[in-house]
């Protein structure tokens, strides 16, 4: 029987569109009887809001939490731009705290997990380079894994910070989606009462906003896919080159 290939480019545009249309029921239907309360509640928070934000992310991601889910409600609660700018300052700021953690405090801990399982000892040696790490921050690997798996190998913190920035395209597609899923319930509910688009809304401005989310999918994916590829070949030429040294 084959295994799914889950990231295949197909594969992984159907699940950006179920996580639109899962997101976007959630507020229509589940979250749309709080939102006018959190909204004026988020407002009255004002500067402590992207601080609590920033501090809920680290915390979670540290305990394994997946960052994509606070990347999503980024998107929804502070919009595109802002959000990613708020979703990137946490993920480095995490990523930092990760790698601290796992090389000064849980360092034995990981290392002998990494005994028991030898692909994960052969994938950590892999990651003791920027290249190799940069890549995988592209690529749609588990965030926090990969932070505590790059403590314990030999990469260099500076290495480790500089990859840093491979994080912001898939911070970028999923905070989009966050954000329009929100704009997608916001609308359907104006609509629901009026019978028309929002004051100052046209049928250009959604358009534009949905091209964006394609767009910022598409390159999601492309560079996510073009990441593995690289990876899967430095692995292969590891493993051809390395009985001869």
């Amino acid at each position: 029987m084959n295994k799914i290939n889950w990231h295949h480019p197909i594969i992984r545009v159907a699940i950006s569109i179920i996580t639109l249309f899962a997101v976007f029921c959630l507020f229509r239907f589940v979250f749309e009887s709080y939102m006018n309360n959190l909204d004026s509640h988020l407002e009255r928070l004002g500067f402590w809001c992207p601080v609590l934000f920033v501090a809920m992310f680290v915390v979670g991601t540290t305990v394994l939490f997946p960052e994509t889910i606070f990347a999503l409600a980024a998107g929804a609660i502070f919009g595109v731009w802002w959000g990613l700018l708020w979703v990137t300052v946490s993920g480095v700021l995490a990523a930092f705290i990760m790698f601290f953690i796992g090389r000064h405090l849980l360092k034995s801990r990981v290392e002998k997990l990494l005994l028991k399982h030898p692909k994960l000892q052969s994938f950590n040696k892999a990651v003791s380079s920027f290249k190799i790490i940069a890549l995988l921050r592209f690529s749609p690997f588990n965030f926090s894994a990969l932070c505590y798996l790059a403590s314990v190998s030999k990469l260099k913190f500076s290495d480790y910070a500089y990859a840093s920035i491979a994080m912001i395209p898939g911070f970028l597609s999923t905070t989009y989606i966050g954000y329009a899923a929100k704009h997608a319930a916001d609308l359907s509910k104006t609509y629901k009462v009026t019978g028309e688009l929002p004051k100052g809304d046209s049928l250009v401005h959604e358009i534009t906003i949905y091209g964006g989310l394609v767009v910022a999918v598409s390159i999601s994916i492309i560079v996510a896919r073009i990441a593995l590829k690289t990876v899967k070949n430095y692995n292969s030429s590891e493993t051809q080159i390395s009985p001869n040294r």
